[in-house]
């Protein structure tokens, strides 16, 4: 029977200390609330999709940089091998 009071006594503390955790971190939260508005909050949005765009363009130019270059002294010889073919003109 002593061992279930001090069980529940236990439970009792830890309990409370949770509760107090928990009432310190909503208390911060609101704090930090306080200065947010919905204008600040469309201003964080745009922010955030000029930055996605800049990720975006930046991914494109690196992926670019990775792709094979475009030779044009080949596609000269290649244009040159190929025999052209006659022209026909009517008449």
């Amino acid at each position: 029977m002593n061992i279930v009071i001090y069980v529940l006594i236990f439970a009792v503390i830890l309990n409370f200390l949770m509760t107090s955790i928990a009432i310190v971190r909503v208390a911060r939260w609101r704090k930090d609330l306080v200065g947010l508005d919905w204008e600040a909050v469309a201003t964080l949005l745009g922010d955030v999709a000029t930055v996605k765009r800049s990720i975006t363009r930046l991914n494109g130019r690196l992926n670019g940089m990775d792709s094979p270059k475009y030779d044009v002294e080949q596609e000269i010889a290649r244009a040159m091998a190929k025999p052209a073919a006659p022209v026909q003109r009517g008449g």
